[in-house]
């Protein structure tokens, strides 16, 4: 029987750490061979500046584990049908030439892309779909109609659907026609909780501390009133930009990190009186499950958020309003002792990915044994 895993990511691989890279190389060194493909990009994207994409190939990155770097088709295949066969034929093209290559044999396709549903059922393998947001609520090119009607497709086509820790995203799934299993997103609890061999030289600083990317749900309004309320203190933020920040880096005490790796960033969060998730709320962020609320929580930081995804089910401070969302930071320090970072971080141990990635190898090896 194939020991192949086919992942179809919806990010670049090495971009940052993602549900889906975790799994992925867990299962590389379960003893699978994996192929991870990049999500592909849209011939605007040369039309953007910056925009820089690594030559289309299959690489041998780790043992067992290959990425197939990302690859252009054509816009507009979330809006319009005919555009969507189209590239929905280059995709499962591009990916099976390349499978050739290493004669891989996908006994088990894993998508976090729900906008192919035909190109998944000719890889002639059993599927998992991973869904980690609401796709139908992104901007862009898209008819959100359109989308969801690819995704429930998608649903029926799975053999398993799995989700977030989201209740919003979880009974979303469920209309399409399938019950998902959930399975929440986790923390590298090793590196985020090492802190805790050197607590007694902690040195906390005046600063307050965002982590992950910079984009249209990113509250830039709400930032600015906390860098004017808050102005004895530094307010960093780290990860990368896709919106327009300059007003924002004006203020003195807001300082732009750029990209950090997680072992850069983890010191910071130690040192840092606070950390927090300054998001809108909408349709889309009611239904994430942020990664960094977990490796908050497991540095040992207070945690102040907007009510989005599924933060109020974990130990954070939760404001929306931005006078409120202040009151809660000040709460947050002013309420803060080393005895209570101490409890976060044993608490968050339950979010590891450890065992996350536990149930997945399960539903991956009943799937393929039962194939």
């Amino acid at each position: 029987m194939s020991k192949d895993i086919l992942f179809l990511s919806s990010n670049r691989y090495g971009d940052f750490p993602s549900r889906k890279t975790r799994f992925s190389k867990y299962l590389s060194e379960k003893g699978f061979r994996v192929v991870y493909v990049d999500s592909p990009h849209t011939y605007l994207g040369y039309l953007k500046k910056g925009f820089k994409v690594e030559s289309y190939g299959l690489k041998e990155v780790f043992p067992n584990f290959y990425v197939l770097r990302s690859f252009p088709i054509l816009p507009f295949f979330k809006k319009y049908l005919p555009f969507n066969k189209i590239d929905s034929q280059i995709y499962y093209s591009k990916i099976a030439s390349a499978l050739k290559e290493i004669s891989f044999d996908p006994a088990l396709t894993f998508t976090y892309i729900p906008f192919f549903p035909d190109a998944l059922t000719k890889f002639k393998s059993k599927i998992i779909y991973d869904c980690v947001d609401d796709h139908a609520s992104f901007g862009g090119l898209i008819n959100p109609s359109f989308v969801n009607a690819l995704e429930k497709k998608t649903v029926e086509v799975s053999d398993v659907v799995i989700t977030t820790g989201n209740e919003f995203l979880k009974d979303k799934l469920k209309k399409f026609g399938k019950e998902p299993v959930q399975i929440p997103n986790g923390v590298d609890y090793a590196l985020f909780s090492n802190w805790l061999n050197n607590k007694e030289s902690l040195n906390i600083k005046n600063q307050i501390v965002y982590v992950g990317a910079i984009a249209n749900w990113f509250d830039i309004d709400l930032v600015k009133y906390i860098a004017d309320s808050f102005k004895d203190y530094e307010i960093l933020l780290i990860g990368f930009a896709s919106v327009d920040i300059s007003d924002l880096l004006s203020k003195e005490n807001v300082k732009f990190l750029g990209k950090l790796t997680q072992e850069q960033f983890a010191p910071i969060l130690w040192q840092s009186k606070a950390a927090m998730i300054p998001f809108k709320v909408n349709d889309l962020t009611r239904k994430i499950d942020p990664l960094k609320a977990y490796e908050y929580l497991a540095s040992g930081v207070p945690v102040v958020s907007t009510p989005v995804g599924n933060v109020s089910q974990l130990p954070v401070y939760v404001a929306e309003a931005k006078e409120d969302f202040v009151k809660e930071l000040k709460r947050a320090i002013d309420d803060d002792t080393i005895e209570k970072r101490v409890k976060r971080t044993l608490n968050a141990k339950e979010y590891s990915w450890e065992n996350r990635l536990e149930t997945i190898f399960k539903i991956v090896e009943s799937l393929i044994s039962n194939g």
